[in-house]
């Protein structure tokens, strides 16, 4: 036996490094018919005995099992041990020779949770332990074939101190009984077959909320949120979600829940958001833990996005699932698409939409243009954890709600009901989704697979051409080279549209012809084509175009309007993501014409008179009110400059947020005081509407707007507590020290609350300098081992303090890079998601770029991880 240690495994991954491309995919040599799992916990290891029945594929008399970090005990052959020469360990590999065609084999070994701060693998969370295998953590647990393509029936067995009363596994609970002295053990099974990526184990001291869900057939599922003691009021909302999830899918998608037990496990440390491990989802507490006291309603949203998430994943992702980690997109992309339909159903679609553009334009956009651009369905890569990116799940679910716009909501649920029938039980890929969308619906989809092997954002340009009483209305793509090297051929691009007349009344059209319409879709299949457009009253014009309605492609859009169409657009368009977009294109100008020093004042003055009507609005909802008030974000603009300085571009951002204040001063002033603003704080809306008031109001330094938000601070409600706290933070008043103290005391032995009053101290912009990042950092309420802490305090600083970060002496670039050294060596993930934000240079001027570079070098030094080396390797060209 000998073990061979993690640390040292990574050393020589690094150096050797494989590059593994999707075109070199190879069947798995053996098919595991079952798995049988024999789980023992102790204080300091787990032993764990694999035993699979496999059968070999074209002959294969060898088998090699994936295994790192593992003590290996025993090999077995249909129960007898083998001698050590019929077996070799190598780099996280453990070849078998001289196998049968057909055998149980039986694997021995054992792993250390306890040290294990990578948190992939089992590991060990406040005395609980629990496992996060996907994508390769099985790996970590025991030696097996931990691809996603094996998929087996389980059945495992849990023994443990009684000390840990509860061990839950995937399936079904068949047993559970004594094992000896202080001992006791549970047996699980679960009858569907799944890849190790979806296998999970937890063990502890918890506590159990149960409820019921009632399927449309009439079958009890007993569902189960298991927490922390002492949590257990915090798992209301979160089981209402999983309730309402599981109405959804049935009436939507008509899928329902095939165990007779679903359940839930709340972790403190967790790399991810959560993990829909087949009948036990195991969640960062952050997306379970929640009410109105001590979350917002942007949490609350997110909670049940992500439970909904999860849950809809036993279809999309387990039931049928992933052949290849380069098919991620197929489950993920698919999933996000189905959750963020959920969300819009539960609430408002249009601020829905809109919302999910902004996250696109902020966080994936960007990407499209950087070193680690890559398809959604990438051709290769090193380490397959970077590739739970942006691109893959938000672009993802934009490719599939362009086959939902193109089929209709029938025609996508002939799709996915062909999809399930044909690949129930199966590991396929986007190619096969592909084909049940154009099967069911007997339509060529073949130009679509350009989206899945294209990276970069297609840039679509539509042009007026006059035509008499109608006109011709160009477009025309264009898609720059990344530095992904993919083809930049043509894309299919659905576009709705629609036209607004003189008065801002939906205007019936016809395209080349054909019948007339307010809303048509056209899919725009050429670099250019032209239509021809015919209004059916003529008389009722100028006509004003929207365009890409609810945004029907992920592009950049450049267009012919006028600030005058815009503005139109901005107040009529029944269209709500295009309202949004219009105030967003507009404000977007007036930051760049700041940033020249050539603001046009006539252009703030129809801003402020846009903004008017639209704050007293009364048809419109609050939160969308609240929405068309946001700025467009730092990467929007950044995006669209070349050589930036970033902190001028957020001193722009803020100064015009400032100059809308101003102008508006007695128009927010009232509705931050009228009888209507105590009964805005009831409802979710209301209080977005609230905390955007208050934010234009401060920023324009209203010295009672700032007293109204110190009070607001003490509010019960925790979104009124934290908007107030957000609008105080950017700039270092006696009204934000006293609200910052008032907040941490009232807050300081609530770990999930705390982590807000980390994040907005990383992330003041005066206040919150390296010296102060190091102070948090040494905070009793911080955890070095918690990615939620790290992502609070770090991940915030680098992704959210501008000025600081991008201080031009480039301090900033060189504190987060010796913390991504250190944090290498205990959770590389976490390391290699935070050092992006080092990656993203390219819009910025020579001197940070190179700071930047200087930075990225040291880091590439000095990393240990795979994962790390590869983010770090491609922005520097490596």
């Amino acid at each position: 036996m000998r073990r061979i240690a993690l640390k040292h495994l990574r050393r020589r991954e690094m150096a050797n490094a494989p590059i593994i491309y999707r075109a070199d995919y190879q069947p798995p040599s053996h098919k595991v018919s079952s798995l049988h799992l024999d789980v023992k916990l102790y204080e300091d290891r787990a032993d764990i005995t694999a035993v699979m029945d496999i059968t070999a594929h074209d002959g294969q008399t060898s088998i090699t099992l994936n295994g790192e970090g593992l003590t290996l005990h025993d090999v077995q052959i249909d129960g007898v041990s083998l001698d050590a020469i019929h077996y070799s360990e190598d780099e996280g590999k453990l070849t078998i020779t001289g196998l049968p065609h057909k055998c149980a084999l039986s694997v021995a070994s054992s792993c250390d949770p306890f040290s294990n701060t990578a948190l992939e693998g089992l590991y060990n969370s406040k005395n609980m332990l629990c496992t996060q295998c996907e994508p390769e953590g099985f790996r970590r647990i025991c030696y097996y074939l931990d691809r996603p393509d094996v998929l087996a029936p389980y059945r495992v067995r849990i023994e443990a101190d009684e000390a840990r009363p509860h061990l839950l596994s995937n399936g079904n609970l068949i047993e559970t009984g004594k094992a000896g002295e202080g001992r006791h053990y549970a047996l699980w099974d679960d009858p569907h077959p799944k890849p190790s990526y979806l296998f999970a184990l937890v063990a502890g001291d918890l506590e159990l909320v149960a409820d019921s869900f009632t399927t449309a057939s009439g079958r009890q599922v007993d569902l189960h949120i298991y927490v922390e003691h002492g949590n257990a009021h915090l798992t209301s909302h979160a089981m209402d979600s999983l309730k309402r999830s599981m109405k959804w899918d049935e009436d939507v998608y008509g899928l329902e829940y095939d165990l007779d037990l679903f359940q839930i496990v709340a972790v403190s440390h967790f790399n991810m958001g959560a993990m829909e491990n087949k009948g036990l989802n195991i969640f960062n507490s952050k997306y379970v833990l929640a009410d109105a006291q001590t979350a917002t309603d942007d949490d609350l949203d997110a909670v049940e996005a992500i439970i909904a998430h999860e849950y809809f994943h036993n279809w999309t992702g387990n039931r049928v699932t992933c052949r290849d980690w380069f098919q991620l997109t197929l489950k993920e992309g698919l999933t996000v698409f189905r959750d963020q339909n959920f969300s819009a159903d539960m609430h408002d679609r249009g601020v829905k939409r809109a919302s999910d553009v902004a996250t696109l334009r902020a966080i994936q956009f960007p990407e499209d243009s950087s070193p680690t651009a890559h398809p959604i369905r990438p051709e290769s890569f090193v380490e397959i954890n970077n590739f739970y990116t942006p691109t893959v799940y938000e672009k993802g679910a934009e490719v599939i709600r362009m086959f939902h716009s193109q089929l209709g909501e029938k025609g996508f649920r002939a799709g996915t009901d062909l999809y399930f029938k044909r690949h129930d039980g199966m590991a396929v890929t986007c190619d096969d989704f592909m084909a049940a969308m154009a099967d069911a619906n007997n339509r060529d989809f073949s130009a679509m697979a350009k989206w899945y092997s294209q990276a970069g954002t297609p840039r679509l340009t539509s042009t007026r051409l006059s035509d008499g009483p109608g006109l011709i209305l160009r477009f025309s793509q264009s898609l720059a080279p990344s530095q992904a090297g993919t083809p930049t051929d043509a894309l299919p691009i659905p576009i709705r549209m629609g036209f607004l007349d003189a008065s801002g009344a939906p205007a019936m059209f016809s395209i080349d012809g054909g019948a007339f319409h307010d809303e048509a879709l056209t899919v725009l299949t050429s670099a250019k084509q032209d239509y021809q457009i015919t209004f059916k009253e003529a008389d009722k014009g100028p006509f004003t175009p929207s365009l890409l309605r609810d945004f029907s492609a992920p592009v950049r859009m450049t267009d012919d309007l006028s600030d005058e169409e815009r503005l139109h657009l901005m107040g009529f368009d029944s269209d709500l993501f295009n309202r949004w977009d219009m105030a967003q294109k507009l404000l977007e100008k007036a930051v760049h014409q700041l940033l020249a020093n050539t603001l046009d004042n006539g252009l703030l003055q129809k801003l402020s008179i846009a903004y008017q009507l639209i704050l007293t609005a009364s048809d419109l909802r609050d939160d969308f009110k609240a929405l068309m008030m946001a700025m467009p974000g730092q990467a929007v603009i950044e995006a669209a400059s070349q050589g930036c300085n970033p902190v001028a571009v957020f001193a722009a951002r803020d100064q015009l947020r400032a100059l809308l204040g101003e102008v508006l001063h007695e128009t927010l002033s009232a509705l931050l005081t009228d009888e209507a603003s105590v009964a805005r704080q009831s409802d979710a809306a209301g209080r977005h509407f609230q905390n955007a008031l208050l934010d234009w109001a401060i920023a324009s330094g209203d010295a009672r707007a700032a007293s109204l938000a110190e009070a607001q601070v003490q509010h019960e409600n925790m979104s009124l507590s934290k908007g107030a706290l957000s609008a105080l933070n950017r700039k270092d008043t006696p009204e934000r020290t006293r609200a910052m103290q008032a907040f941490h005391d009232r807050w300081q032995n609530d770990s999930l609350v705390m982590e807000k009053w980390f994040a907005l101290s990383a992330s003041a912009p005066e206040t919150g300098t390296i010296a102060h990042i190091r102070t948090l950092m040494a905070h009793p309420a911080f955890d070095l081992n918690s990615p939620n802490k790290l992502r609070s305090v770090l991940g915030v600083f680098c992704a959210a303090n501008v000025t600081q970060f991008h201080a031009q002496d480039g301090s900033g670039y060189d504190f987060i890079a010796d913390e991504l050294i250190t944090l290498d060596k205990r959770n590389p993930q976490i390391a290699a998601r935070m050092a992006l934000s080092l990656t993203r240079m390219s819009a910025y001027d020579a001197p940070r770029q190179a700071r930047m570079k200087t930075a990225l070098e040291k880091v590439y030094e000095n990393a240990t991880s795979r994962d790390l080396s590869e983010v770090v390797g491609k922005a520097l060209g490596r």
